[in-house]
């Protein structure tokens, strides 16, 4: 008998609803073991739940239910032990789940590209995707053209020529809802099909010259967004029947970075960060329950223009090309008022797992994330979505690793942890960022050992391992004890650590740094 897998049953839990988990155990033939899960709060073992299982050979998923607090909004790691008749340990596995008042709170974005007729795979696909707790999905290229959304028929074929199927759109819809995601609509802003652009002149978007802008060498053009004007009141209207006929839980805005400057057909200035805004609330106001991005590509406009998004959403591929830059884009991206969480779009191929792992690193320390999976738990690895890639086993491994982290001490890294002011002192190479959380302090360090000068977007060897690293921090607070955690490590729970606190002054020694880690300190109660 062997414990395969562990899993919740969905992305993420709502205040008050029962917490679902699968373990997939595998047995030879007749075997009975008793399987023992042991749920963890930060560095806090809270329940301990035992069960009897009875396999007949074969594989077997077994549900595991668990009633969290009804008001705890948090992160949880679950650790569990297979044992067999003689309560020998044959096989353990680990996993995390959160309860958020919504997912938009602490996304962790994917996509879905295929939509095939009569696909198979539907529920296989967002189950898999479940495991590393995604709660959104970009359906992208699901639409008929871009400036009619929905397709004459069931079955249609997309400006490219892929055969999709609205029956299929609507599967993945349903499947993504029982599995806690939400899913997004993909459409342009202000992309219009070549015909309807062609025969609407007086809607398009014009360059200084006074010639209409195309994209795509003339398959699409770009039409005028402006605020009342016939172009966003069609695309609003376009969009209204999309989410009524097929229950999508809201829309994702793309635009394309360029124009920057753009007249309408009367060569009259057209404010497009204005318009993009304005969109944005008309959207908003007409489906309050939904939620709406933005693309800002190249970080363009700046987020702070398109506040009213429910999360930011940054593209990033021609500029920002080093860590540094990209911290740098998050920081302020997290800097603006109400402190939305971030999202970051870049593209890399699955060879370069020292790149992914350091991006994803700085991202998550940032309280920051990446859209980088789905169809399948493949990568992202290309601005045309449907170029996405396999992942190598080793890396899907990591990746799990990462995101059971994540969620587990979302409290600590995630976005709603704020941000504290430390004086902190690192070996040098080590980047480091300070959050604070009720009761907490917790330190995010990056290694960055030979590499700080190094682009995401090319390829790097991964940074040189560190140990024993001295660390020493001032504290306002007095600390009562002192944990590490790092997702490069096998186990991912909560270590403790030996240190000395004086003067308001933290010493303590972390064993190890590969790609990141995190230092938490509880915080004395001094009532």
């Amino acid at each position: 008998m062997r414990l395969l897998d562990l899993y919740p049953r969905k992305g993420f839990f709502q205040p008050g609803e029962r917490i679902e988990l699968e373990a997939e155990i595998d047995s030879e033939g007749a075997e009975t073991g008793l399987l023992r899960l042991t749920i963890f709060h930060l560095a806090s073992q809270i329940a301990t739940l035992e069960l009897r299982v009875q396999s007949a050979g074969g594989l077997q998923r077994v549900a595991v239910a668990w009633e969290a607090p009804p008001t705890a909004v948090r992160g949880y790691g679950v650790e569990a032990e297979l044992l067999d008749a003689a309560h020998r340990r044959v096989g353990q596995s680990a996993t995390a789940f959160d309860v958020l008042p919504s997912w938009t709170a602490s996304p962790r974005y994917g996509f879905l590209t295929d939509f095939t007729p009569q696909r198979q795979d539907v529920e296989e696909s967002i189950e898999r995707l479940a495991r590393f707790h995604l709660n959104g999905l970009q359906m992208y290229d699901w639409q008929f053209r871009h400036d009619r959304l929905l397709p004459p028929d069931e079955r249609y074929a997309d400006p490219l020529g892929r055969p999709l199927s609205l029956d299929t759109v609507r599967r993945f819809v349903e499947a993504a809802r029982q599995r806690g995601m939400a899913t997004l609509a993909y459409l342009a802003i202000y992309a219009a099909s070549a015909p309807f652009w062609r025969s609407h002149p007086d809607w398009a978007l014009y360059d200084v010259e006074g010639h209409p802008i195309p994209f795509g060498d003339d398959f699409l053009g770009l039409m005028d967004p402006s605020p009342g004007g016939p172009w966003a009141e069609h695309l609003l209207a376009e969009c209204g029947r999309a989410l009524e006929a097929l229950a999508f839980d809201g829309l994702h805005l793309d635009q394309y970075g360029q124009p920057r400057e753009a007249y309408n057909a009367a060569g009259e200035p057209v404010d497009l960060p204005g318009a993009f805004a304005a969109y944005i609330k008309a959207a908003k106001e007409r489906w309050p329950g939904r939620a709406v991005l933005f693309n800002a590509v190249e970080n363009w406009p700046s987020p702070s223009t398109t506040a009213l998004q429910d999360f930011l959403y940054i593209e990033l591929w021609l500029t920002a090309h080093s860590y540094r830059e990209l911290r740098e884009v998050v920081r302020q991206a997290r800097a603006l008022p109400g402190g939305k969480p971030v999202v970051v779009a870049l593209y890399l191929p699955p060879e370069r797992s020292a790149n992914i792992r350091l991006a994803n690193a700085i991202l998550s320390v940032m309280g920051g994330s990446r859209i980088e999976l789905g169809e399948n738990g493949r990568l992202l690895s290309d601005p045309y979505f449907p170029k996405h890639q396999p992942i190598p086993a080793e890396l899907a491994g990591v990746l799990r690793r990462h995101y059971d982290f994540c969620v587990r001490y979302g409290e600590l890294i995630g976005p709603s942890a704020g941000l504290a002011e430390l004086e902190v002192r690192l070996p040098e190479g080590v980047w480091h960022i300070s959050r604070k959380a009720p009761g907490w302090l917790a330190l995010g360090l990056v290694n960055m050992n030979g590499l700080e000068e190094a682009r995401w977007d090319e390829a790097h060897s991964p940074p040189s391992p560190l140990r024993d690293l001295p660390i020493r921090l001032r504290c306002p607070e007095r600390v009562q004890r002192v944990y590490w955690g790092s997702p490069d490590r096998p186990q991912i729970g909560l270590e403790r650590l030996e240190c000395e606190w004086s003067g308001g002054e933290v010493r303590v020694q972390l064993p190890s740094l590969d790609y990141w880690s995190m230092l938490a300190l509880e915080l004395a109660d001094e009532r």
